[in-house]
């Protein structure tokens, strides 16, 4: 004939195994949030990159910009000197008269 047997646990024995139970879960969150850390930190430096990329563009674009204002400069003084007068130069670069005597000044 066959015996049933069944196996009780101890109240000490559940206790074990809830704790084991949380513990397991603890870590696991743990875990997620160690991994949720590691990606801020990545997107944050994958935006430090691109910021510092658009410092370096714009810095880029800032020496384009004064170096034409040079050129633009040159050009109306040339233009002075070779007897253009005010008016005239400003009509060709399109800029006020007030804008043409501060070049031809500095």
């Amino acid at each position: 004939m066959l015996e049933k047997r069944v196996e009780t646990i101890s109240d000490d024995g559940w206790k074990k195994i809830i704790e084991d139970f949380r513990k397991l879960h603890e870590n696991e969150e743990r875990t997620e949030r160690q991994l949720e850390l590691e990606e801020a930190h990545k997107a944050q430096e994958e935006a430090k990159k691109a910021l510092q990329e658009a410092n370096k563009l714009n810095q880029e674009a800032d020496k384009k910009v004064e170096e034409a204002n040079k050129q633009v400069k040159q050009m109306v003084r040339k233009m002075y000197e070779d007897g253009f007068s005010i008016d005239q130069i400003s009509e060709y670069c399109s800029l006020n008269v007030d804008e043409i005597r501060v070049l031809i000044k500095s």
